[in-house]
């Protein structure tokens, strides 16, 4: 923006006079070259600023798509893991009466066995009193 004479109302121009007037005319269009912007800037600006506004409506909206998705697969994979956790737990009800069966069979032996030294023992107690009383 070139700087050019600014207008001082003549109220102004009275009371301070005219060099007062011009200097201040002059800071004042240099002020304003530094700091302000041109309305053809501004409405470029406003035009990013509209394309930026758009582009993050449509980044939103993939935001929405993406935590929905992230939920569907959330409630997926919580559903699997149910799934797989009935399984556990029914595995875990087949080892444990496997368990109990073994432990059945391993009481049954047990007695089987102490029996068998038993009836044994006696037949060799047996034996030997009669080969004692035999001689």
């Amino acid at each position: 923006m070139a700087v050019k004479q600014l207008e001082v109302p003549p109220v102004l121009r009275q009371a301070w006079g005219d060099e007062v007037a011009d200097a201040l005319a002059v800071w004042f269009a240099s002020v304003l070259e530094e700091r302000a912007i041109s309305r053809d800037e501004y409405r470029q600006i406003l035009s990013r600023l509209d394309i930026i506004e758009h582009d993050m409506a449509d980044l939103k909206t993939d935001v929405q798509e993406l935590r929905r998705e992230i939920s569907e697969l959330r409630k997926e994979m919580n559903e699997r893991f149910d799934r797989m956790n009935e399984r556990f737990d029914q595995l875990r009800r087949e080892m444990d009466e496997r368990m109990d069966r073994m432990y059945h069979q391993m009481v049954v032996q047990t007695r089987w066995l102490i029996g068998s030294l038993v009836v044994i023992g006696t037949v060799i107690s047996v034996l030997l009193a009669i080969a004692q009383f035999a001689r």
